[in-house]
This record gives C-alpha cells, sequence and structure tokens, in this order.
C-alpha cells in the first residue's frame, strides 16, 4: 500500500511529517509512505523546505 502525505506551501510540520514518521514506522509488505507536493519543494509556515518525494500526479495510485 503507498499512502502519500499530501503537503502543500505554507504546510504545518507538526501535520505533515509527524503523520509521516508514525506512519512511516509500520513494518509490512508492500508499505510505503511518502510527502506529496504539486512542486519539488515545500516551504512550511516556519521556515522549513523539504523536497518532496513524488508529486501529486503519481498519487493516483495511493491508497490513501
Amino acid at each position: 500500500m503507498h499512502i502519500a502525505i499530501l503537503t502543500v506551501e505554507g504546510f504545518n510540520e507538526l501535520d505533515s511529517l509527524i503523520a509521516y514518521a508514525m506512519l512511516n514506522r509500520v513494518r509490512q509488505p508492500d508499505w510505503r509512505v511518502s510527502i506529496a507536493s504539486p512542486t519539488a519543494k515545500a516551504r512550511s509556515l516556519n521556515g522549513l523546505v523539504h523536497r518532496t518525494a513524488c508529486r501529486f500526479a503519481s498519487c493516483t495510485r495511493c491508497a490513501a
């Protein structure tokens, strides 16, 4: 299963990164978690720049 956490410019680190960290701890076959954004980089409210693992367009096959 591929879960993409959709993140946009001005995201809140707590919402995106904590969810990513928690979901990424699941150790199941075919379990994958990534952060997706419409752009290659997303800047948070506090200035943290995150390079996204995938784009929104590639999330059509994501389960959640």
